[in-house]
């Protein structure tokens, strides 16, 4: 016997639209587990919490020092965080595009710049030369420089051992 088109058609979208129910059908015991943020690198951590979420330097976290302290981390989800360093003894610096520069890309790869209009400072906890190690906490307003819409870097931790 030989079917019309229309009714291989109609089979077909039969076929079709089962598939998606069965595979749209699952148990209620089934929990979906949400995997834990892993921060850690062997040479230090680079922590912060943007638009609500903690977000770390998962996938590579490097800093240099050569004139300045260059420290760059990137997390698995595409983030990116820079900062060029001027001031490294203990205590509370600014954070500005004059001095102690930061850079922040979110996963779709848009700059937001921390400026001089907004308040941004890193608070140096320790740092020991002998050992090239460096530890700090920042809070940040950075701002998109095309937009001028800005965001907020809370709950910033570094700690790094860096190479000259």
């Amino acid at each position: 016997m030989i079917s019309s088109p229309s009714v291989r058609l109609t089979s077909v979208v039969a076929l079709i639209c089962s598939a998606l129910f069965i595979a749209s059908c699952k148990d209620d015991e089934d929990v979906d587990v949400e995997s834990p943020l892993v921060c850690g690198l062997p040479n230090g951590t680079l922590k912060w919490t943007v638009d609500g979420a903690e977000r770390c330097a998962n996938t590579t976290l490097f800093g240099d020092y050569g004139i300045f302290l260059t420290v760059n981390g990137i997390s698995s989800e595409g983030q990116t965080l820079t900062f060029e360093l001027d001031s490294l003894s203990v205590g509370t610096h600014e954070l500005s595009p004059d001095v102690n520069f930061m850079l922040y890309t979110d996963n779709l790869a848009v700059a937001w710049e921390v400026t001089n209009e907004q308040p941004s400072t890193i608070t140096i906890t320790s740092h020991n030369e002998a050992t090239n190690r460096l530890e700090a906490t920042f809070q940040a307003t950075v701002v998109n420089p095309l937009t001028g819409v800005s965001k907020t870097l809370s709950n910033g931790q570094l700690s790094i051992t860096y190479t000259e």
